[in-house]
This record gives C-alpha cells, sequence and structure tokens, in this order.
C-alpha cells in the first residue's frame, strides 16, 4: 500500500497575494460559491476550494523550481541550515537537514557559510564552496 503524503502547507498569506494579482476569489469557505457538478464541468462553474488549491499549487512549484541553495552557517559551537522556500515549513523532514544531523557530530570546516547539499540518493551530507555570509 502506497502513503499519501499530503502537499507541503503553503502560507495562506502567500495564497491571498496570488489569488488577488490574478483576480481569483477566496472560495475556501464559501459552499455555496456557484458549485458545479463533480465531472463534465460547465464554462463559469467550479468547486469551491478550486481557486485557493491552485494558487497554492502554482505557489508550491514555483518554490520547488527555486534553484535557491541550502547554506550552512558553521559557528565555533554548531552549525545552522538556511533552507530555501521549497523546504518550508517541514525544515527537519529536509533531507539535507536530515543528512546533516545524521552525519555532522561537530563543525564540518572553518567558520563561515557554505553551500551544502545531499548526494544523488539522499543518504551522504555535501559541504560545497564557501558563500559570502
Amino acid at each position: 500500500m502506497t502513503e499519501t503524503i499530503p502537499p507541503t502547507p503553503v502560507d495562506p498569506a502567500r495564497v491571498l497575494a496570488a489569488l488577488e494579482v490574478l483576480g481569483w476569489p477566496d472560495d475556501r469557505e464559501n459552499a455555496a460559491a456557484r458549485p458545479g457538478p463533480k465531472d463534465n464541468y460547465l464554462p463559469g462553474d467550479y468547486l469551491p476550494g478550486v481557486f485557493w488549491e491552485l494558487a497554492a499549487d502554482v505557489i508550491r512549484a514555483a518554490d520547488a523550481a527555486s534553484s535557491e541553495p541550502h547554506v550552512i552557517e558553521i559557528r565555533a559551537d554548531g552549525w545552522t541550515i538556511q533552507h530555501p522556500l521549497s523546504c518550508r515549513p517541514r525544515l527537519f523532514e529536509c533531507p539535507v537537514n536530515r543528512a546533516a544531523e545524521a552525519t555532522l557530530d561537530g563543525p564540518p570546516a572553518p567558520v563561515g557559510h557554505y553551500e551544502c547539499g545531499v548526494n544523488d540518493i539522499g543518504d551522504r551530507f555535501l559541504l560545497g564552496d564557501q558563500v559570502e555570509g
């Protein structure tokens, strides 16, 4: 049996901003908002929440396509990973975070900021080039 993973939650303020730009209504709670049939949609008909979920899906796709790297800040007393938007809000489930926690028992390099990631199968933490703070 395959486990269905729910989509990553998106900050409602981001979805509301996208809806406003697109000129679409916030249709989350309006159960009577011109409901259309479950099949064979007619032009202009929609089910409640369709616009909201579509805007949230677009935001998730844009976040996932981001080329922002993970950056690890190494300090004398430990380290912290700065995640791109695509990891939020599940930072502790991020493969980079998991690999770092499993691998690092102390600072892996001199104090500074470094790009970081995981190998292609996600089981090994990779430390990249140093970047400006």
